[in-house]
This record gives C-alpha cells, structure tokens and sequence, in this order.
C-alpha cells in the first residue's frame, strides 16, 4: 500500500508593511518583507486515478473552491498532456483567514508536492508564474526564509536570513475582513508614502542587526487591538517590558516577536493564565524552511 507524501506549508509573518496606493489594475502596490516561521499544515498527496482533495477542517468551504485544488488545476492545465489524478488531504493548523498566509503556503506547496508526483519538469523558479496567478503571497513560500514583495507582494527577492526570532500568535475572536481594512487603509492615503522605514529595515537586515523599532506594519492604523485576545497579548508583553507586538499581514492575527526563547514561553504562559490562547512558534531561516517544507524524496527540488 502506497504511503502519501507528506510536504510541510509553513506560515508567514510580515516584518515590514507598506501599503502605497491602489494600482490601475486595482491591486494595492505593497512593499513587504515577509519571514518564513514554524507554524505549518501538512499537505499529504499519494497517487491516483482521479484529482480528490480533502481537508480537516471543513469551515473552509468547499473542497473544489480551496486554494490546493486551484493550484492542482491551474498545474495540469500549464503541463498539459493527459490528465493526471492524485489524492490530496490537508491537515489545518495554521488559522484561515488571519494575515499568517496559511492558504497561500498550501497553494505552494500543493505546486510542488504534484511536480514531483506527476514527473514534472519543474522547480519552484519555473512555478513562480503559476504561483502568481494563485495569490500575492504565494509565491514567497517558493522562496522562504527571509524576503522583501514588491508590487502586489508577488515580486518576491531573497534578502539574508533575519536573526532567530520566537514568536507568540494570538487569534482574535473577531477582526476585520481583508477588503474592509484596505477600505479603511485608502481613506489614509492622503499622499506618497515615504519609503525610508522599509529601506532602513531591509539595511537592518542585510547588516545583520534587526532591532524592534524597525519592525512596523501599517494596517496597525485599522485594525483593532485595545480589546480581547489582542490586549491580553499588549498587557503581557509590556508587563514583562520585552517582546514587540506587530500584526499579521493585513490582520486578524497579532504577533509578539522576542529575542529570547524563554521570554516568549513565559509570555505565553502568563498569557494562557488570562484565559487566552497562544500558538508559540518561531522563525525559520531559508534553508530551515526548505529541509522541513519538504520531504527526502524531494529534496530536488530545493532551490
């Protein structure tokens, strides 16, 4: 009996966002630089004579609208040549809808896990195009590690890997949809955005010095974070006068970023005697990233 592969979707965070108008294609134009983490779903793909997917977690909504199956679709129909089946099963852990780019890193790796089981003359440069067509984020889990997204964030450039980072998460029980907080974010933007806090913080990367007051995001202006999980998270982070709170993405997800291992356990020890759950985790650096993203039998395909 064929056992499945088992290729590993890690989550994201965002170092640095910067959000500086609306496109003529109705796109926003972002600067980004986002960061490989720990967090991760397991994709299991195995032969066979049909495409099928299917998901533990079944709030997701159908199985033939998620984000895998369109990847698996989007794959054969660039190949093309005959039809090619296999069987998919997604296991969730990394929250839907929470600026972690859960989603997209399951569309990535949906890519390669059916390269490499349909013999496809493929690596994850040559996907980067399908990968775009998929999402903005998508194609940064073909890079991992640490990077800088321009344009709609699917213009992806490796920078050298951040230092170690442990990070704290925290899931609000309501945030803001993603539309709704780039409705609010275009009501700001009342002129150019200066882009000196991202051109510094990518500067603080390559010289290998990452301190807290170069991390920002700018949805931190919309989406709400004086109340619930989120003030919770605020209260302990100052209360231990370490870790530095920045949200996910365009929210609802809010991170505490510390230096220290062990400040961030404690924080999320501090923080569950609240009442609040926390998923703890941490940074990964490029090559972390692609040894854990893929299985032995793959190791190919790392870039």
């Amino acid at each position: 009996m064929t056992r499945p592969t088992v290729f590993r979707a890690h989550a994201k965070v965002n170092l640095g966002l910067d959000v500086l108008g609306t496109r003529p294609d109705g796109y926003h134009e972002i600067r980004t630089v986002l960061q490989s983490i720990a967090l991760c779903d397991d994709l299991h793909v195995e032969p066979a004579p049909e495409l099928t997917f299917t998901c533990s977690e079944t709030a997701l909504g159908p199985p033939e609208d998620n984000l895998v199956m369109r990847a698996a679709r989007l794959l054969r129909e660039a190949f093309g040549g005959p039809a090619q089946g296999a069987k998919i099963h997604l296991l969730k852990r990394t929250p839907a809808q929470a600026g972690l780019g859960g989603g997209s890193s399951d569309a990535a790796m949906a890519l390669l896990a059916l390269a490499q089981l349909w013999k496809l003359p493929s690596s994850p440069a040559d996907l980067l195009p399908l990968a775009a067509r998929l999402g903005s984020d998508v194609p940064f889990f073909l890079t991992g590690g640490t990077a800088l997204g321009i344009g709609r964030g699917e213009e992806v450039y490796a920078l050298p890997d951040a230092p170690p980072l442990s990070v704290l998460i925290v899931v609000p029980g309501r945030g803001m949809p993603t539309v709704e907080a780039y409705a609010r974010l275009d009501q700001r933007l009342t002129g150019p955005i200066s882009l000196h806090r991202m051109t510094t913080l990518v500067h603080g990367i390559v010289d290998g010095r990452l301190g807290e007051g170069l991390l920002y995001n700018v949805f931190e202006e919309v989406q709400p974070h004086e109340e619930g999980e989120v003030a919770a998270l605020r209260r302990v982070s100052a209360g231990m006068g370490k870790g530095r709170l920045l949200l996910a993405g365009s929210g609802s997800a809010w991170v505490a970023l510390f230096s220290n291992h062990e400040d961030a356990r404690e924080a999320g020890r501090r923080l569950s005697r609240r009442g609040v759950k926390g998923i703890l985790t941490q940074s990964l650096a490029r090559r972390d990233y692609w040894e854990r993203s893929l299985p032995a039998t793959a190791k190919e395909f790392r870039p």
